[in-house]
Order: structure tokens, then C-alpha cells, then sequence
């Protein structure tokens, strides 16, 4: 099974070939022999072709005018830069002060108008704290009225904020 090998042949027959005949192939070839005489060392076209070199150059104080002119054009385009890029910052540093007032104004406000309730009661509570370290049962009555007061100051703040 598998020891010998196939004895098959394919052959395929290609009825759309071109057959050129001993005449063609011969002129062919003595023109290409007649080229390479002619030109034995026929280079390649090459793919990049360099530009033209032009003798002529441009005289050394040319090139120092172009210099200067380029040099000029680049400090004015950087001094106006730096005029815009100081009128930015000075525009800037304004809206970040008039911001900061605003909310300081606000907050100021907030602050003024809103006055911690009931610190005595609370002042009360940590003097009995403080006196009584180990018996907080008896500041008991002062943490009621403490707890009294805040009650009545959070009803106080909704019923005016409504």
C-alpha cells in the first residue's frame, strides 16, 4: 500500500499559445546582439534624475540680505506673539480676580447672615464634658436642651427658606 509510485502523466494541451517561429526568434536576437555592439555599456535609465545644477550662484551679500530680512521677520512675528500672549494673560488673571470676588462676595454673605446656632447651649455641654470626665449620665439633661435647640433652629431655617 503506497510502496509504488504513481506511473500517471498529465499533459495539457494550451490551444490559445503563441508559437513564434526559428525566423522571428533569430531576428530578435540579432537585434538585441546589434544594440549591445553598438552601446557595450548601456546603463540602466535611472529612476531618479537629479535636477539641473545652474552655475550661476547667488553672490555672498545676497544671501546676507536674505539672512537679515528673514531674521527681522522672525523678532517682529515674536514680539507681536508675546504682546497677544501678554494681553492673554492680562485678560486672564482679570477674570480670575473678578471670579474669585464673586464668589468671595457670596461667600462672605453665606457667612455674615449665617451665625452658628446655639453655641451657648453647646458651651454648656462640653463644660460638663470637661468637669465630668468620667460621668457623661449627668450632662444628660444639658445634651436634651442642646438637642432642643438645634431641632428648633433647623425648623426655623426651612420655614424661612420656604
Amino acid at each position: 500500500m503506497g510502496g509504488s509510485q504513481s506511473t500517471r502523466k498529465v499533459t495539457v494541451d494550451n490551444e490559445n499559445a503563441i508559437q513564434v517561429s526559428q525566423e522571428a526568434l533569430d531576428r530578435i536576437q540579432a537585434q538585441l546582439s546589434a544594440k549591445q555592439a553598438e552601446n557595450p555599456k548601456a546603463q540602466p535609465i535611472p529612476q531618479y534624475i537629479a535636477p539641473p545644477v545652474y552655475e550661476q550662484q547667488k553672490p555672498q551679500h545676497e544671501y546676507a540680505a536674505e539672512e537679515a530680512y528673514w531674521a527681522r521677520r522672525i523678532e517682529s512675528l515674536k514680539r507681536a506673539h508675546e504682546k497677544i500672549n501678554s494681553g492673554m494673560h492680562m485678560e486672564y488673571q482679570k477674570t480670575i480676580k473678578e471670579a474669585n470676588d464673586l464668589f468671595n462676595t457670596v461667600k462672605d454673605d453665606k457667612v455674615a447672615s449665617k451665625v452658628a446656632p446655639c453655641q451657648e447651649e453647646k458651651a454648656k455641654v462640653l463644660q460638663c464634658y470637661s468637669t465630668n470626665p468620667n460621668k457623661s449620665l449627668l450632662c444628660s439633661v444639658l445634651v436634651n436642651e442642646f438637642n432642643d435647640c438645634v431641632c428648633k433652629s433647623r425648623v426655623a431655617a426651612v420655614t424661612a427658606s420656604s
